[in-house]
């Protein structure tokens, strides 16, 4: 099927910037009405970072949406919804699967888009999560062929807003994390995938957790050299050797009481341990790192909020609504992880606290200093924001972080333009 496609009319190079009026910036989140101005040759020199935003599609296909070469040209492409397109211009759509617009009120049958060699052949293939509860499925790359892809179970009934494709067992292959029958775990794909679902490890016990569970990450708290489970309530500790049929040792940390979106464990403070950033309810307001403090095999954390859990009280704060998805990386090559975020537009259908506000997208610069760690917020773009998904990975090949989006608003590529001399 035909899909809307932008003009070069649409592709605008946004010059990033501090969101602060103590920076002196003309672009500030005013409260929680989100007064935004845009100038794009504003404070260059203050924060050189730039992104170029190239609108893929306006129309509704998903909520997540990836990168990986798909047609083994040594370019990246962009997935999103029943679509690939081809890279570097990403101008040329190719379906793989069955899949029409969907209206923004509504849910898309796309929640989290992911690209992995599951049957190692060589191609790519595409895990595609639908909404929480519902069967996840991998599609086939056919090898160039002209064709759809075959489809085949991944998982049956996937529960929690936030799975991930992460390496969990250390054997350099990916697991998609996930609830399970009210537990936590992993399903990991066979060595050779067949349409039978992948078998479940349960990490935890059956806690009563539903499909609409907030909150889920991956990451080595205690410096083991081990992944372990990351949840609102604290962390599930992977033992060493664990068999598949073992359970975690569970350590309660209050790190969200609604739950929020994805979750890491990163060294932000620079003290050679993990800590803990998640957003703390991706329905209403609030972010917030934790610092890892360990006192011989225990770890203590404190809470840092970087977003309050309201709206904004005072013109100068930050404010931002629906944080559904959240990415870590280190978007300025300074060697410190920043953080990538956004309102996820219309997440219930404009019944959430700021639902009409500005579609925010934004990093937010890890600054470390005699006192201590803050974030200085930059503005991507102020008409797209984040989905469930938001994927930071070079797009381009050209060393720079970008960021992909798929959602209610559309399909977006914002690429990192290169630091002028």
């Amino acid at each position: 099927m035909p899909i809307s496609m932008p003009t070069e009319a649409t592709r605008r190079v946004w010059t990033v910037r501090p969101l602060i009026p103590a920076l002196g910036c003309a672009a500030c989140l005013l409260g929680a009405g989100l007064s935004l101005a845009i100038d794009a040759a504003d404070h260059q020199a203050l924060t050189p970072v730039r992104f170029d935003k190239l609108l893929v599609s306006d129309r509704f296909f998903c909520e997540g949406a990836t990168c990986a070469d798909v047609d083994n040209d040594g370019q990246p492409d962009f997935i999103a919804g029943p679509f690939w397109f081809s890279g570097p211009g990403f101008d040329r759509p190719h379906r793989y699967r069955a899949g029409e617009p969907y209206e923004p009120k509504g849910y898309s049958d796309n929640f989290f888009t992911f690209a992995h060699d599951f049957n190692a052949d060589g191609w790519v293939d595409v895990l595609v999560v639908p909404a929480p509860g519902e069967d996840a499925s991998w599609f086939e790359n056919p090898k160039g062929e002209d064709r759809l892809w075959r489809q085949r179970l991944a998982f049956a009934a996937v529960d929690n807003e936030s799975p991930a494709l992460v390496d969990v067992t250390g054997d350099g292959a990916p697991e998609l994390i996930c609830i399970a029958g009210g537990r936590f775990g992993y399903a990991a794909p066979p060595e050779r995938p067949t349409d039978e679902a992948w078998p479940f490890h349960a990490v935890s016990p059956d806690l009563g957790y539903t499909r609409y569970t907030h909150g889920l990450g991956a990451g080595d708290v205690n410096g083991d050299g081990r992944a372990d489970l990351l949840e609102k309530n604290g962390w599930w500790e992977q033992p060493a050797g664990a068999a598949a049929e073992a359970l975690w040792r569970f350590h309660p940390v209050a790190f969200s009481e609604a739950g929020g979106a994805q979750m890491f464990a990163v060294d932000l403070d620079g003290d050679g341990d993990n800590d803990v950033v998640t957003s703390k309810n991706a329905h209403a307001y609030g972010l917030a790192w934790f610092e890892n403090h360990r006192e011989g095999d225990e770890h203590t954390f404190h809470e840092h909020p970087i977003i309050p859990e309201r709206p904004a009280a005072d013109p100068a704060e930050l404010s931002v609504s629906q944080l559904h998805a959240l990415g870590v990386a280190d978007i300025n090559g300074d060697g410190v992880p920043d953080l990538v975020t956004g309102k996820r537009y219309w997440a219930h259908s404009g019944r959430d606290p700021g639902a009409d506000e500005p579609a925010v997208l934004m990093w937010l610069e890890t600054v470390r200093d005699a006192s201590g760690v803050r974030f200085t917020p930059h503005l991507i773009d102020k008409n797209s924001g984040v989905g469930t998904q938001v994927e930071v990975k070079d797009i381009n090949s050209d060393g720079l972080f970008d960021v992909i989006v798929g959602n209610k608003k559309g399909l977006f590529v914002f690429r990192q333009a290169a630091p002028t001399p």
